[in-house]
This record gives structure tokens, sequence and C-alpha cells, in this order.
């Protein structure tokens, strides 16, 4: 419904608010409080409820060097700039 408050609920949490423009379209962050590998319907209730389905996907990372190697470029770069422009 145009110009409404849109509440944007997951398995009964909280995940999103908006309002909806002239037209009665809306758009927001989607925000979940747990982080659950899967597919999530997410009901949009604005006096008409819309549901859609957010696949949530888990990765990690074996290695923890990689922002050891951007400090270390930054520095090598900052050392060049220092020895060509004194």
């Amino acid at each position: 419904m145009p110009g409404e408050p849109v509440n944007l609920t997951s398995n009964g949490d909280n995940v999103g608010h908006a309002y909806a423009d002239g037209t009665g379209a809306f758009t927001t962050a989607v925000e979940f409080t747990r982080i659950e590998a899967g597919r999530h319907t997410v009901v949009a209730d604005c006096g008409v409820r819309l549901t859609g389905d957010v696949e949530q996907v888990v990765t990690s990372s074996s290695g923890g060097h990689s922002g050891t190697l951007v400090v270390l470029v930054f520095f090598v770069l900052a050392g060049i700039t220092v020895i060509r422009f004194p």
C-alpha cells in the first residue's frame, strides 16, 4: 500500500523495514540475526502479505594471510614512493 510501513520477518524474527513509495514499491536491506545455511522465507507485511525466498550460504576460508598481504603491499608501495620522491 502506498506510503505504508513495511515490516519484513523470517521465522518470526524482524529482518528489515521500509516505507512503500507512492506506487507501493519498496527497497530495503535484509539482515538476519542468525547465520543458518539454506533457504529462508521472508515475509513483507504492509497491509498485504508478500513472500519471497532467500538462499543463505555460509563460506569459510582456510588462509588468514590476505590481510597481512594487503598491509605488506601498502608498505612496499609507500617505500618505493619515498625512495623515488625524496
